[in-house]
């Protein structure tokens, strides 16, 4: 088994997640203790554990995400950064989803690590995590649009009807390909990455497949920054 901030290569690179928000109950994989500094199990996993990892300047904007997805129901992505025990500082890109038909909301999400920096004064001082009795309520919804589901049945032509489903399943395998995440993962980001931008989903899977083809880009930072759609919060 790999150590604390063993970030190397594969599936390592990929934190899974699910979170109950109506009991605080998470599990995670070993990658999610990695990433923050622990080994595994060693802390018990909280939204306020979680929350005290990110890092200062982008706490707020992820408070207001995680609101968001609960309240609403929504899948989201956001990308932002983690700062680890020992101070590093981890950007990634978090990707999670309801899971449907659960009988109270459950959200599975996935975190993609990006890149490491070292650590900065301000990045390496970590906020006390709140007391249970601290932790802010959830901050009220602004209007959020329903995530589309990017694989779902739509009456077309037949001839238009099969391009349009091979597009959509070409774009989720190249983010799935960049990310290491799974199809429904996948899937997810690429309907959110629609959302964000107010485009048709085969626009945007069509941006995701023509920009994967050029040779300068490389993984997810590349891709996402290669596309010509508003960059995500």
């Amino acid at each position: 088994m790999s150590g604390p901030g063993d970030l190397g290569g594969g599936m390592d690179r990929i934190g899974e997640y699910t979170w109950h928000p109506s009991t605080d109950r998470w599990e995670w994989n070993d990658t999610m203790f990695h990433l923050l500094g622990y080994l595994p199990g060693q802390v018990r996993p909280s939204r306020a554990l979680v929350v005290s990892h990110k890092h200062p300047a982008d706490r707020a904007q992820v408070e207001h995400v995680m609101a968001d997805a609960c309240s609403n129901r929504l899948a989201y992505t956001h990308r932002h950064r983690i700062v680890s025990v020992t101070g590093e500082v981890h950007e990634v890109t978090a990707i999670g989803f309801p899971v449907p038909d659960s009988p109270s909301l459950l959200l599975r999400g996935y975190l993609v690590h990006l890149a490491t920096s070292l650590p900065t004064p301000t990045a390496g001082v970590l906020a006390r995590p709140p007391a249970r009795s601290d932790v802010p309520s959830f901050l009220p919804p602004t209007g959020p649009v329903a995530i589309p589901d990017p694989l779902g049945t739509v009456v077309w032509p037949t001839e238009a009807a099969r391009e349009h489903d091979r597009l959509l399943g070409r774009a989720v395998d190249v983010l799935a390909d960049v990310t290491e995440l799974p199809g429904h993962a996948a899937s997810a980001l690429l309907a959110h990455l629609a959302n964000v931008a107010a485009l048709p989903l085969i626009v945007v899977a069509e941006r995701v497949i023509a920009v994967s083809l050029d040779p300068d880009v490389e993984g997810l930072g590349g891709l996402l920054g290669g596309l010509a759609v508003p960059e995500l919060p």
